[in-house]
């Protein structure tokens, strides 16, 4: 009767095993089907982006708002810690209009999300139609310690035709 009870125990044992054996099996293909799926996409998503497209359609009147986009804007500060460096990279998608003295403002969002400072400015640059531009780094304000973010928002520009 113990002897029915031990093989009994032991095909139990060796079930548990088994089942363990094939979970683990399981478990394991998953996760490189998981890794292969995430280096696929990630290879996917870094193909390079088509070139910027400059509008088809004439514009009537110019609207830097809308024709001046933000490619980067990085903040920085200078080597003191105390003045806010600005580093901006813009894109003109106008195919008519060259904009000039570009209208900038500078905000500083403290952690509940309203404004805390604004600084505005005007960026002595201009960029033609169709083109993308980085601007020199430039000085603006003091950098507010107890802002959570930043945002660098366009307001206007000066507007040419060629």
């Amino acid at each position: 009767m113990f002897e029915e009870l031990e093989q009994e125990q032991k095909k139990d044992k060796e079930d548990s095993k088994k089942l363990a054996e094939i979970t683990l099996f399981i478990v394991g293909a998953l996760v490189v089907v998981g890794v292969i799926v995430y280096f696929t996409s990630m290879r996917k998503s870094k193909a390079p982006a088509p070139p910027p497209t400059v509008a088809a359609t004439p514009q009537t009147t110019p609207d830097a708002v809308k024709d001046l986009k933000i490619v980067r804007a990085i903040m920085g500060k200078d080597p003191t810690g105390v003045r806010v460096m600005w580093s901006v990279q813009l894109q003109n998608k106008s195919a008519v209009y060259t904009y000039s003295d570009i209208q900038y403002e500078a905000r500083f969002i403290g952690p509940d999300g309203k404004t805390r400072t604004a600084n505005r400015d005007v960026i002595k640059q201009s960029i033609a139609p169709g083109e993308e531009k980085k601007i020199p780094e430039f000085m603006d304000g003091i950098y507010d310690a107890n802002s959570a973010t930043y945002e660098f928002v366009l307001l206007g520009a000066k507007a040419t035709t060629q």
